[in-house]
This record gives C-alpha cells, structure tokens and sequence, in this order.
C-alpha cells in the first residue's frame, strides 16, 4: 500500500492484516521503489497523488517490471477522468476514498481473483504459443525430411532426361515423384497422389513411395504393382484414403515404356514440339477396390519425345489442362529440356494460395 497519509495506511494495513493478508505500507514512491526490491506482491494499492511524484507513473513502472501484481489506484478525488487515465495505463481499478473495512477486503481479494484468472490466461497464452511454435518445427523438419526423400531435378544421363516439379499445397505433401534404377537397365518413373493433405497424407505418401520401390524388381510390371499395393492396403484402409498413382519403366536404349496409369489419368504423350497423345489403359486407384486387375499399357519415346504427367492440383493451377484433347501449351511443348518443361507448366505455383499439391513430372528422350 502506497499512501502519504500514514493513519490511514496504518489502518488499511491493520484491516488487511486482520483478514490474514501480509501487508507492507509506504509514504513515498521511493520509499515503495524499497519495498518492491526485496518482495514480489500480488496487489499493489497506489495513492495517485504521492508526495514525491504521481502515483501514475509508479503505475507505469510496476506495470512494465511487475505484470503479475495487480495495481489498483485510490484516490480522494472522484474524477472519471482520472478513473479512464488509471485503466488505461493498466490499473485493475480505480476507487475513491474513503474505503471501508468491508470494501477494502472485497477489494483486495477481487482483484487477488483477477490477477490469478489474468495470470492463468497467460500461462495458457504461453503454453499454446509454446505448442503452436513446437508444430511449426515439427512441420519444417518434416517437409525438410520429405522434400529429401524426392531425387533431385533434373537427373540427365545418355538419351534421356527426367525432371519434376513439386509445390505443396500445406507444409507437406501427399504427392511425391520419384525416379531410380529398375531391371535390366530401365528407369522407374512414379508420380503419386494420395487423398487428402497434410499430414495424414505425407505418411500415406511415404508408405506408397516405399511400397512401389521395394517391388521394383518385380516382373512383369504388373505383378510389382500389386505387390506394393498390398503392401499399402492395411495403411488405406485404416486412413480410408487410396492413392492414384502412375508408374512406368524405361528402357533409354530403345525408348520403350511400360506404364501402369492406376486412377491417376492426367499422363500426355508428346510427338516433337507438335504432336500430343493420350495413354488410353487405365486401372482403378490403388485402395478403391482389394481385387482390381492392373492393365499395362506400352508405348515408344522417339527422340525429341516426351512424357509429361501431373497432379490434379495443376489442373487448379491451370484449368485449360482439364481437357484430355486440348495440347499442352505451346510454350511448354518447345521446351528445350525436360526442367525447363516443368517449369513452365507449373508456373505461378509458389506465388499462389494452392487448394491442392501441384506436381508435374517429364521425361524426355533425347
């Protein structure tokens, strides 16, 4: 308590004490400035007019150094303007004087309440800052961990060239790509896309990427697939998710492809710089059915050719792709290199707020 009219501290102090409250006074801010020193205090009651400076400013200052003390200021003068200033500067309260036995003890232990309601407010503020804060790192980490799973673009060896493009629509993605080594020299070529997003879908995602590489060496094509969707059915079934998924092998010596397009459906065929064809055999996505039969289609990369295959985030990206017949744009289709290609279709995806993870994929024959 800080007041310079020492009988009356006295007696606030004795009623206060009385109520089973410790209970310090001071006649002068400076004198106050001591006591706040040595102890930690849970209401401060502050005269605003004190012998050697405003009662405000100490206001300020416990406000600033103290945020858990509850200040509350009293006054002899009934002024609503003085009442606004002591909220504004962050006061509990304001009351005028004189204070009664009764209404001293309502006073303290009300605001005793507030402090304690406004003090749990923060520590929950903290804990959730706290928690929201752990879920970002975790989040990074992951999209750091799987923007590492992906190999790097564009891979380009004698005959050909694959590259690929991946912006996620949240922090991680349930679309991958991925290209490696196969039998008999060939390269295997995915591109995937699980239901839904998140994070929910990225483990989705790396349990399919992981299923479709340890069958690689599975002969013929279709076997592998199966294979790797069974690998993945207990995790869809528990997610009620599914993936579509297009996945072939190429051979760069005679530029032959077999593909497995399982509802994925957005794979273009292009002859040059001119032509464009569809991959007509479709299968249903990995997850919808235990029992589906998955149909391998074959074509030929000529060189100059190109297998181009995205996401259906594209699509959102680029609503003149969602027709199958419409050709590709010029642009993209004389593209010098498969990077290049990917990086035109895909353009604008990092600028823009993305409803679904845009991927683009190619692989050029040279």
């Amino acid at each position: 308590m800080v007041d310079d009219d020492e009988p009356l501290a006295k007696v606030m102090a004795r009623v206060l004490r009385s109520r089973g409250f410790e209970c310090d006074f001071a006649l002068t801010g400076s004198e106050a400035r001591r006591l706040l020193e040595t102890k930690d205090y849970a209401v401060a009651l502050l005269d605003v007019r004190l012998p050697d400076e405003s009662g405000y400013g100490l206001l300020e200052e416990l406000r600033a150094t103290r945020p858990n003390t509850a200040v509350v200021m009293i006054s002899g003068v009934d002024d609503p303007e003085l009442g606004k200033a002591a909220l504004e500067h962050g006061a509990f309260a304001y009351h005028v004087k004189p204070v009664g036995a009764t209404q001293l003890y309502l006073l303290v232990v009300n605001n005793l309440q507030r402090r304690s309601l406004e003090m749990d407010h923060r520590a929950s503020l903290d804990r959730l800052e706290g928690m929201v804060a752990e879920r970002v790192d975790q989040m990074r980490r992951a999209a750091e961990l799987q923007a590492g799973m992906l190999p790097a673009s564009p891979l380009k060896e004698d005959g050909f060239e694959v590259a690929a493009h991946l912006t996620p629509a949240r922090e991680i993605s349930g679309d991958f790509y991925d290209w490696y080594r196969a039998t008999n020299g060939r390269l295997a070529v995915t591109l995937g896309d699980v239901m839904g997003k998140g994070l929910p879908a990225s483990l989705m995602m790396a349990t399919a990427r992981a299923a479709l590489r340890g069958a690689s060496e599975v002969e013929p094509l279709e076997a592998g697939i199966k294979q790797a969707a069974g690998v993945m059915s207990a995790a869809l079934e528990v997610n009620h998710a599914y993936v579509t998924v297009f996945h072939c092998k190429f051979d760069p010596r005679t530029g032959s492809v077999e593909y497995v397009d399982a509802g994925h459906g957005h794979a273009r065929l292009l002859r040059g710089a001119t032509g464009q064809e569809l991959l007509p055999q479709r299968s249903a996505p990995i997850g919808i059915f235990p029992d589906t039969q998955f149909l391998v289609g074959r074509a030929t990369l000529e060189p100059g050719d190109s297998l181009v295959v995205f996401s259906d985030g594209l699509l959102d990206l680029r609503p003149d792709l969602a027709t199958k017949d419409v050709q590709l744009p010029s642009d993209a289709r004389r593209a010098a290199t498969a990077q290049e290609m990917v990086d035109i279709l895909a353009h604008g995806a990092r600028e823009k707020e993305l409803f679904d993870d845009v991927t683009v994929l190619a692989l050029k024959r040279l």
